[in-house]
């Protein structure tokens, strides 16, 4: 490896043109590009979930949870909005990836690190576990899932504060969604929808 006149490092022409290939469905180049981007994480919160009133105070990447018991997390992404609400995205590319009970544990462990001893059970806040897969994990061809506890016999909502959300990224028409979907399997940023992910991604 080289160096330029500067003196500084020139990475080998092959590692260049692989970071100029990284997407936002690659975990790695996502979570460079959104740690502490309360920017980025909020447009993606708005458009998956239907808020446009959505204010993203914090966002890490990379966060590790500890379980004492063995079995620890790292999110992806894990924000938290104006109104304490959590949520966890994960960059899924693999369908193993993204199981139903990977996304319930990961649900569970942030309910276990929201309350401290001798918390009331009504302290714990809104949780979304969502999951961005590059194919259609839950197979029945739609774009976004959303997935909430019902009462069987009644089909009411059992509302436990708890929300799991699948996104099928192979899905990319011009809606919202589509559009958003798009950016996240587009490695040029000039041909980007979006302004804030397209401005970001172009820092690499």
């Amino acid at each position: 490896m080289g160096e330029n006149e500067t003196g500084k490092k020139k990475l080998n022409p092959k590692y260049l043109e692989k970071i100029k290939s990284l997407t936002l469905l690659d975990d790695g180049f996502f979570s460079i590009c959104f740690a502490d981007d309360t920017e980025c994480a909020e447009l993606v919160l708005r458009i998956l979930l239907d808020k446009d009133d959505l204010k993203v105070t914090s966002v890490k990447t990379q966060y590790r949870m500890k379980n004492l018991r063995g079995h620890d997390i790292i999110l992806d992404a894990f924000a938290t909005d104006s109104e304490g609400v959590r949520y966890n995205v994960e960059i899924q590319r693999s369908s193993h990836g993204a199981v139903p009970k990977r996304a319930r544990y990961y649900s569970s462990m942030i309910d276990a690190n929201i309350l401290s001893s001798g918390d009331d059970y009504t302290l714990l806040t809104e949780t979304y576990v969502i999951f961005i897969t590059e194919k259609d994990v839950l197979g029945k061809g739609l774009p976004i899932y959303h997935i909430d506890r019902t009462i069987a016999e009644t089909d009411d909502a059992f509302d436990d504060g708890s929300h799991i959300v699948y996104v099928n990224a192979s899905v990319v028409d011009d809606s919202r969604l589509g559009r958003l979907m798009h950016d996240f399997k587009c490695a040029i940023p000039d041909d980007m929808k979006y302004a804030v992910l397209a401005d970001k991604t172009f820092e690499r």
